[in-house]
C-alpha cells in the first residue's frame, strides 16, 4: 500500500520522538539532567550555552530535539485541520497529539525548574518520572493512531466486541505498570549503581537499602508475568481472526517481548550500562507501539472473524 504525504508524515513524527525519549533516558543515565541549572526555557541563563561541558552539552541537546519534536506535532495538528474535514478521526489525533506532548514539555520543565534531576534520589522525583513515562506512553499511543488512521486504518469500534476491548485494556494497562516499575528501577540504578551482581541482589532484598534500591527487584517479577499474559493474548487474537495485520502484529508484540526480558537479564547481569539501558527502552516503546496497533486493528469496525464465512456471499433476490 502506497502511503500519501501525510501519513509517511505522521510515521516520521513518531520516529522522531522516539528519538527524544531516547536521549532522554541517556540525559538520567548519564546523570546529565542538571547540565542547564535550573533554568528552563533557558540553558544555564542562556539561549545557547557558552559552556563546553559534557553534561550541558547533553541536556542543551535534549531541549533542542525536544522543541523540534514539538514543532513537528504542530506541524501534523495545522496539516490534520487542513487535510481532514471537520470531525474526523485524524483530526482528533492529532489534536491529542499536540495535547500530550504540551503536557510533556511541561513535566520535563518540572522536573528541571523543581531540581529533581541529577542526584535528587526523593519520593517526589520517582513519581515525577512515573508521571512523565505514563504521559510519553500516552503521547506515543495517540501518534501511533493517527499514522495509522492516516494510513487506511479503519475507525475503533469497543461496543462490537467489548471482551476483546477489556483484554487489550489490561495488557496496555500491565504495560504501563510494568514501565513504571522499569522507571524506577533504572533511577535507582543510575543513583545507587551496584559493584557486582551479588551486591546488586542483596542490595534489593536488603531493609537498609534506600527504597529506589529496594523497589527495583518487582521490575523483573513484573515483566515476566505481563510477558505471559500478553504473549497469551496475541495467540488469542490470532487464533480468533482472519486478519492478516492482527496475525503479523500479534507475532511482533510477542517476538518483542521476548528480545525485551532478554535484555533485561542481560541489562542486570551487565549492571545497567548506559548503551544496554537505551536499547532495553527502546524495545519497550516498540513493543507499547505494537500492541497499540494490535488493539486498533483487532477492534477495527472492519476486522473479520474466524466465526464469518469465509469466501463470497451466495445473496439470494426474491
Amino acid at each position: 500500500m502506497r502511503l500519501g504525504r501525510f501519513a509517511r508524515y505522521a510515521w516520521g513524527v513518531l520516529g522522531l520522538n522516539l528519538g527524544v525519549i531516547l536521549w532522554g533516558a541517556f540525559v538520567r543515565a548519564t546523570g546529565s539532567g542538571a547540565g542547564c541549572g535550573s533554568h528552563w526555557p533557558l540553558c544555564n541563563g542562556d539561549v545557547v550555552p557558552r559552556t563546553a561541558q559534557v553534561e550541558t552539552l547533553i541536556e542543551f541537546a535534549h531541549r533542542a530535539t525536544s522543541g523540534i519534536a514539538l514543532l513537528a506535532v504542530v506541524g501534523l495538528f495545522l496539516w490534520a485541520r487542513r487535510e481532514y474535514d471537520p470531525g474526523h478521526r485524524v483530526r482528533a489525533g492529532a489534536t491529542s497529539s499536540l495535547l500530550f506532548i504540551v503536557i510533556e514539555a511541561l513535566l520535563g520543565a518540572g522536573l528541571v525548574l523543581f531540581e529533581l534531576v541529577a542526584d535528587n534520589d526523593t519520593a517526589l522525583r520517582a513519581f515525577s518520572m512515573v508521571a512523565h513515562l505514563l504521559n510519553t506512553f500516552v503521547l506515543v499511543t495517540v501518534l501511533a493512531i493517527t499514522a495509522w488512521w492516516a494510513s487506511g486504518g479503519p475507525p475503533i469500534d469497543l461496543r462490537a466486541r467489548p471482551s476483546r476491548a477489556v483484554g487489550l485494556g489490561v495488557a496496555l494497562t500491565a504495560l504501563a505498570f510494568v514501565g513504571a516499575t522499569g522507571a524506577i528501577a533504572a533511577l535507582g540504578d543510575t543513583l545507587y549503581p551496584s559493584a557486582s551482581l551479588g551486591d546488586g541482589l542483596r542490595d534489593s532484598f536488603s531493609s537498609e537499602s534506600h527504597p529506589l534500591i529496594q523497589l527495583r527487584k518487582y521490575h523483573p517479577l513484573a515483566a515476566v508475568l505481563v510477558g505471559i499474559y500478553v504473549v497469551a493474548l496475541g495467540r488469542y487474537l490470532t487464533r480468533a481472526t482472519l486478519s492478516s495485520p492482527v496475525r503479523i502484529l500479534a507475532a511482533m508484540a510477542t517476538g518483542l517481548y521476548v528480545s525485551q526480558l532478554l535484555a533485561g537479564t542481560v541489562n542486570i547481569v551487565l549492571l545497567a550500562p548506559v548503551w544496554l539501558q537505551l536499547i532495553h527502552l527502546l524495545l519497550a516503546d516498540l513493543l507499547w507501539i505494537a500492541v497499540v496497533l494490535l488493539a486498533a486493528t483487532s477492534l477495527a469496525s472492519t476486522s473479520i472473524e474466524r466465526s464469518e464465512p469465509i469466501g463470497p456471499r451466495l445473496i439470494v433476490k426474491s
